[in-house]
């Protein structure tokens, strides 16, 4: 049986996408990544009652760890499973509040939003399927021509994003900034691994979701613009290219990685449906390579531990 993995599935995009994921591939395994099992097996018995699903399970995995994240391959590997068809890095955070840090000493939103993703992608590709699929959640935010309203992205290497220096910005500006250069991460991340994997059939695309208020990604904001998020953004779908419901592009984001409609998609960046050329900076190759190989070397994985050349 192929299995389909997805991360922050539990609430907004990735609950959508899990529903749709179960209703594209009926028979595949799917797994719910989360931290908290009790909440996360509520979330699976939901899904289940509504589509009938009967191989759904809930995984605890907390990307703020890196060791969860080992111990989370781990597991898989003792249930000899081999057959992942789709892996969705689809769980983000952006903290606008003070600095945090993961579990390893990373601050938090580049920790959670590049090195995570990155890593679990990088153990999991043994246990790939052939023809499987990786996706990303990337965001518009990455790209300073589509004019979002957050900072533009600053890209340096992995280390220095990793332990940023001080700095006097004022947090909400310095927040935004960390968050849409993780997500420009994403993107060089996607076009890097699929130069990577050129020889094989596994195809790595990343997914805009557009804004798309409600979801839990404001948990950091101030409580008024919190309401704001939560209450008045979401009126603006009717007036705003790209602002979107969660239930909208929690089905693309499915659609994209499970879908024979999208089979032949490799190293592509979508706006929901519709395939669009990223930032300048994004193609940058330059930054491509710097990304991967600090990354690697800040991450301290080895060779045997991924099927994808590392050098």
């Amino acid at each position: 049986m192929k299995t389909i993995i997805i991360t922050g599935a539990t609430s907004g995009i990735g609950f959508e996408c899990a529903r749709q994921a179960a209703r594209i591939a009926p028979r595949n395994q799917i797994i719910l990544t989360c931290r908290n099992l009790e909440a996360g097996n509520s979330v699976v018995q939901n899904i289940a009652r509504q589509t009938g699903h009967q191989h759904l399970s809930c995984m605890q995995l907390d990307l703020a760890s890196l060791s969860s994240i080992s111990a989370f391959k781990a597991q898989l590997a003792e249930k000899q499973l081999t057959g992942i068809a789709a892996l969705i890095n689809n769980a983000g955070i952006q903290n606008i509040a003070k600095t945090q840090y993961t579990n390893d000493g990373f601050e938090s939103t580049f920790g959670v939003n590049h090195l995570a993703p990155f890593y679990l992608t990088l153990l999991l590709l043994p246990l790939m399927d052939g023809n499987a699929s990786i996706t990303f959640t990337a965001s518009g935010v990455h790209d300073p021509k589509q004019k979002t309203g957050i900072e533009a992205p600053v890209f340096k290497s992995a280390k220095e994003l990793a332990y940023p220096a001080e700095t006097y910005e004022k947090l909400n500006l310095a927040g935004q900034r960390r968050y849409s250069t993780s997500k420009l991460c994403n993107i060089l991340t996607v076009y890097e691994l699929q130069r990577r994997l050129t020889d094989t059939n596994i195809r790595v695309n990343a997914f805009d979701p557009g804004l798309v208020p409600g979801t839990g990604l404001a948990r950091t904001y101030p409580p008024l613009l919190r309401l704001v998020w939560k209450y008045v953004f979401p009126a603006l779908r009717y007036f705003v290219p790209n602002v979107n419901t969660a239930q909208n592009s929690g089905k693309r984001l499915a659609d994209l990685a499970c879908s024979a409609d999208y089979q032949y998609a490799r190293g592509k960046y979508f706006e929901g449906t519709k395939e669009i050329p990223s930032s300048g900076d994004s193609y940058n190759q330059n930054f491509q390579r710097l990304l991967w190989e600090s990354s690697v070397a800040l991450l301290g994985i080895h060779q045997n531990e991924t099927t994808v050349s590392l050098n």
